[in-house]
């Protein structure tokens, strides 16, 4: 057993004085910091591997001196105290928070989140709350370990020490109890005295001017000979002059008491700011592994080819020669990519782009599907278009997928990212909201519309914390949204469901941003980035989300005011962070009027029921040829080319599956709401039926003839309701029965 020991003792010292030594050092430590550029461990443990590898290092420094001096330095005392020292700075790093605009950073703190609990448990106190009791208990906690090491290295003098300590402790427990009971005494008589002299002072000083002023009064009222007057003249004064003096006078103990007054002069500007002031809370790191993730089938090669040849043999039977050089497929569509051929060899002539187009229902037909549509130009590809045909057996796209795609808690790619779902290449696509900035969605009922809002929302609640995103969600539907009422994210109490309070929201959103504007103005920056920026150290202003999922039914109670207030934040919300989301399943000119539609220039269009929706929405058509379930247009900002994806499939496990890891920190944590305001003036003419009635008895008081396109231009309404209104005026008499073709006259005057 000696043996053994002796060579492994002789080899170990073999390599710790050869000359290379300090070399394979490096690469061990090295190796032993490699775990710190993986995400999970930096967010769990931190900077730990540099403090381990620096321990390696110290160490192997220890093993090359006691070897060359033959002394022992690498006893147990010493490895056992480089470990306890590595601990005390391990608690030291957990106390600072680290803030990166880079890719390698660290969440909670320098040393993770069990760093952060080892230093902060259980306070979680930060930089910027951080008491004189936070900073005696990180003292405790660091010199904790550094005072096991004085224990080992010197028992009795601790033992000394600790002794004496707590002998002082007592005496000067002690001796300030007894000062205490001394100086309560003295407290008390002092108040006494001075609370009687202060009595006599003020009823002396403050009563006789009074009683003065009273006798002049009186002696005049006397002179009248009227008594009742007197003693309501008497009173009269007396109080007058009290109230004068800020005194209040007390008939059962004739007591006098100085009024405090207080003026506070408040800076609007410097409290609202304080209600952005960064708190960093113990959040939630959401896992998304319980998610619903869906079979997938792989499209057969038999079905591309049969198709290849369905297509260039129905299109050279018309006699339009192409070919099909590439196809890319997708979830539930494959797009062929196809190329015009020569007309004629000799010539070089090529097939017009149009003949193609002309063959669209001769494909349909071969095909056997009515889906198919063409893309004229592809984004960078020369000399072909594309033909989306619809695949026999569709796959389902899982939210699951598209979100795990990238990481995105930390990434600076996305701000606000939304999955929309899988693009024609197969690949998954997500948006940042915040480049949008405002996004527009249309599609009939049934398309998938609702699932997409769900997705969005649910995607930032995946990925993104209250203090990064707050959320306005209007559900006129009552049922879509109702499912986050009790998420933390929620900038209102809940849901809005109603129209009259849907208006007083937008109305308070509106106010917030103005204040924002003015934050920002104060603080000379240009939009919120620029604001997080520069306040990084004390202040964090929050993005806001308004989601609006039916705006056609509160267009057609509250048309003007809200078209206004939506086309104000539209124009105005970007830089103070402020994004909407507005769905519609009638994207009709009532409803997307012109200015909500040139504030919009990212819209999602899913399945219309015409070309002209399709205009309406896209500017194009397109979106009357989507096969529907969640298959979609969209169009962002900065491409003119819409891209066809196929959207997320989001079960109603997969939403109270990320909803219920959110719900307990409502009632954690109470965060700022937003300020609604009721207010009277408002103006709400359009929400009830009768201030309609009012405003279309107005217009009739002012000509002689009216119309229900007058009432349409005027009030800002549809058809059906503008001749509901023509309608009760003709029942109580106001104008006349109509005629095909003509005003009605105004009867009454």
């Amino acid at each position: 057993m000696n043996n053994n020991k002796n060579i492994i003792f002789s080899k170990i010292a073999e390599v710790v004085l050869n000359k290379n030594y300090f070399l394979y050092l490096l690469i061990v430590c090295l190796i032993a910091l490699i775990p710190i550029f993986f995400t999970g461990v930096r967010e769990n443990f931190g900077l730990a591997p540099l403090i381990s590898s620096l321990s390696i290092f110290l160490f192997s420094i220890l093993l090359r001196y006691s070897i060359r001096n033959s002394k022992n330095y690498v006893s147990y005392k010493n490895i056992f105290s480089i470990v306890l020292i590595s601990f005390s700075l391990y608690i030291v790093l957990g106390s600072f928070s680290y803030v990166s605009s880079s890719s390698f950073s660290f969440d909670y703190s320098l040393s993770g989140k069990y760093g952060e609990f080892l230093a902060k448990s259980p306070y979680y106190w930060n930089s910027y709350n951080m008491s004189i009791f936070n900073y005696i208990d990180i003292f405790f906690r660091t010199s904790l370990p550094l005072f096991v090491i004085l224990v080992i290295y010197k028992p009795e003098m601790v033992k000394k020490i600790l002794f004496n300590f707590l002998k002082s402790m007592i005496m000067i427990f002690e001796l300030l109890k007894k000062i205490a009971k001394k100086i309560d005494i003295k407290k008390l008589r002092l108040q006494k005295k001075y609370s009687e002299s202060k009595i006599n002072v003020i009823v002396t000083n403050k009563k006789k001017p009074i009683e003065d002023s009273i006798q002049v009064k009186s002696s005049e009222v006397i002179n009248k000979n009227n008594t009742v007057g007197i003693k309501e003249e008497l009173s009269n004064i007396y109080e007058n002059k009290i109230n004068e003096k800020n005194i209040n006078f007390s008939n059962d103990n004739n007591i006098f008491e100085m009024k405090k007054i207080t003026i506070e002069n408040e800076d609007i500007e410097g409290n609202k700011i304080d209600k952005f002031r960064y708190d960093k809370l113990n959040w939630p790191k959401i896992d998304t592994s319980n998610l619903m993730v869906s079979k997938k089938e792989e499209l057969s090669k038999d079905e591309i080819s049969d198709t290849k040849k369905i297509i260039i043999n129905t299109l050279a039977a018309h006699g339009v020669n192409t070919t099909i050089e590439n196809h890319t497929s997708g979830p539930s569509v494959t797009m062929y990519q196809l190329k015009p051929g020569w007309v004629d060899e000799n010539e070089k002539k090529r097939v017009k782009v149009e003949q193609v187009l002309r063959r669209e229902k001769d494909l349909a037909l071969a095909l056997g599907s009515p889906n198919i549509r063409f893309e004229a130009v592809l984004d960078g590809v020369q000399n072909s278009m594309g033909i989306e045909i619809p695949n026999l057996s569709a796959n389902t796209v899982d939210f699951k997928e598209v979100i795990e795609f990238e990481n995105l808690d930390n990434s600076e790619k996305y701000l606000l990212p939304a999955p929309l779902g899988q693009g024609m290449d197969g690949v998954p696509k997500i948006i940042d909201l915040s480049k949008m900035p405002h996004l527009l969605v249309a599609g009939s009922t049934g398309s998938g519309k609702s699932v997409f809002i769900n997705s969005i929302i649910t995607g930032l609640l995946s990925t993104r914390k209250p203090d990064d995103v707050r959320m306005v969600l209007i559900d006129p539907k009552r049922v879509e949204l109702t499912p986050y009422a009790n998420i933390p994210h929620l900038y209102t109490e809940d849901v809005i469901v109603d129209t009259e309070k849907a208006v007083s929201v937008l109305s308070a959103t509106v106010e917030e941003m103005m204040v924002r504007f003015k934050i920002l103005e104060k603080v000379g920056v240009k939009n919120i980035s620029d604001f997080n920026k520069k306040m990084i150290k004390s202040h964090k202003m929050w993005n806001i989300l308004v989601v609006i999922d039916e705006l056609a039914d509160l267009m057609l109670q509250a048309g003007s005011e809200i078209e206004r207030l939506i086309v104000r934040l539209a124009q105005l919300g970007r830089a103070t962070g402020i994004h909407l989301v507005v769905a519609t399943q009638r994207p009709s000119v009532d409803v997307v009027t012109g200015l909500i539609k040139a504030n919009f220039p990212s819209r999602v269009s899913f399945a219309v029921m015409s070309q002209i929706d399709s205009r309406t929405v896209l500017d194009g058509v397109g979106a009357e040829k989507l096969i529907g379930k969640g298959d979609m247009l969209f169009s962002p900002i900065d491409n003119a080319q819409m891209s066809r994806i196929q959207g997320v499939l989001l079960t109603e496990n997969d939403i109270q599956s990320i909803t219920s890891q959110w719900e307990p920190f409502k009632e954690k944590y109470q965060l700022e709401m937003l300020e609604i305001t009721e207010d009277e003036n408002i103006n709400n003419t359009q929400i009830t039926g009768d201030s309609l009635y009012e405003q279309a008895l107005d217009l009739s008081s002012q000509s002689k003839t009216l119309s229900t396109s007058l009432l349409q231009r005027r009030l800002r309404i549809g058809y059906p309701r503008a001749a509901r209104l023509m309608d009760e005026l003709e029942e109580n008499g106001i104008v006349s029965p109509g005629e095909a073709g003509k005003p009605r006259r105004v009867l009454v005057g």
